[in-house]
């Protein structure tokens, strides 16, 4: 299986992007893993829908054919050992590749909540979307820690 964790924008803060980058070389060891970044739209006073829109376009071409997980804070809350079981199935199911979708500063399009497979929710509380990156490709490692019988969750 693949897991592709797509993401808009790029980390700004280079020790933010070390933090992915190590837990997406954990990853490694127990599936393929890709972090995904697809281009920002300028923010621009009263044109946030188009910019999603746009976004949106970006994210579509990625889902085909695929499995997806979109973010949202509004989205299903599910502890670490809920998510290494969602996604152990996913593996049984032979499911080919995992989409873990993080919007940008200006959220993301309802028309992919729509047509995601699944919506999660990391927390109530909103987070910058490079920290989502790293808490998601941690939370990806964790529950291979745990499908794996690893001491890293305790």
């Amino acid at each position: 299986m693949l897991i592709n964790i797509v993401a808009v924008g790029s980390p700004r803060d280079r020790h933010v992007q070390a933090m992915a980058e190590d837990y997406i070389g954990r990853i490694r060891r127990y599936t393929r893993i890709t972090l995904t970044m697809i281009r920002q739209e300028p923010i621009l006073p009263g044109r946030g829908p188009d910019g999603l829109r746009r976004e949106a376009s970006r994210f579509v071409v990625l889902m085909k054919g695929s499995y997806n997980v979109v973010l949202d804070r509004e989205g299903e809350m599910m502890g670490s050992e809920s998510f290494a079981k969602f996604l152990n199935k996913r593996i049984l199911d032979g499911t080919k590749v995992v989409n873990i979708i993080i919007g940008g500063p200006m959220g993301i399009d309802v028309s992919i909540k729509k047509s995601a497979d699944k919506v999660l929710s990391l927390s109530a509380m909103t987070f910058p979307h490079e920290l989502a990156v790293v808490i998601v490709a941690e939370q990806v490692y964790r529950a291979f820690a745990i499908m794996h019988g690893l001491p890293y969750h305790k």
